[in-house]
């Protein structure tokens, strides 16, 4: 999140809000450079809402990892906790690509960078898990969250790299750890994995 006047980290919104699927980004994904968080990436906690129920375990296991890293204590990495409200709701939820991405302006070749890119990404993989239902005579996955929090295999999990506050919190942000993490979520679709689920629920 942004850090504003007082040293205390902010939410982004809409991301941090429990009723939208916050999207993170992440770079890599070779077999020299691993898939691994974007350091510009947004995520965090929200100030206003409330962690909620899909997604208490998950942060409970991020922060009970933090004494479990090869690298040193996790814990150390973490911005400092006066900074956040780590049992509010955190973000994102889910991940994807967010780097080099191709973009013709005025007819001259960009490449450009961030959550802009991820966020449709990723909106582009849901509607085709909708696609799979609707050719199957189901209805669409609708509300996400809680599907994805309850099967959170259906992501490759991003355990590399971390976003970083910056300004008046310092440089340090939130690492990526195993399962959810508040820089790459759940981590990146696993569309092999996503479309065997979708086929089959109701």
């Amino acid at each position: 999140g942004d850090c504003p006047a007082g040293g205390k980290l902010q939410g982004q919104w809409p991301a941090g809000s429990p009723w939208v699927t916050g999207v993170g980004g992440t770079v890599g994904g070779t077999r020299e450079t691993p898939e691994h968080a974007w350091k510009g990436s947004a995520g965090g906690f929200s100030n206003r809402w409330p962690q909620p129920t899909y997604q208490r375990q998950h942060v409970k296991d991020y922060f009970g990892s933090a004494m479990m890293v090869v690298t040193g204590p996790l814990r150390m990495l973490l911005p400092a906790s006066d900074r956040y409200n780590g049992s509010n709701c955190g973000f994102p939820d889910v991940s994807a690509q967010a780097d080099d991405f191709l973009v013709i302006d005025r007819g001259e070749l960009l490449s450009v960078a961030g959550t802009s890119c991820s966020s449709p990404t990723f909106s582009g993989v849901v509607s085709l898990l909708n696609d799979i239902r609707l050719q199957a005579n189901k209805s669409t996955l609708g509300f996400l969250n809680p599907l994805f929090y309850k099967h959170p295999s259906i992501f490759n999990d991003i355990v590399e790299g971390s976003n970083r506050a910056g300004g008046r919190c310092g440089d340090r942000g939130f690492p990526a750890s195993k399962g959810w993490d508040p820089v790459t979520g759940l981590g990146t679709p696993n569309f092999p994995k996503m479309e065997a689920l979708v086929r089959s629920l109701k």
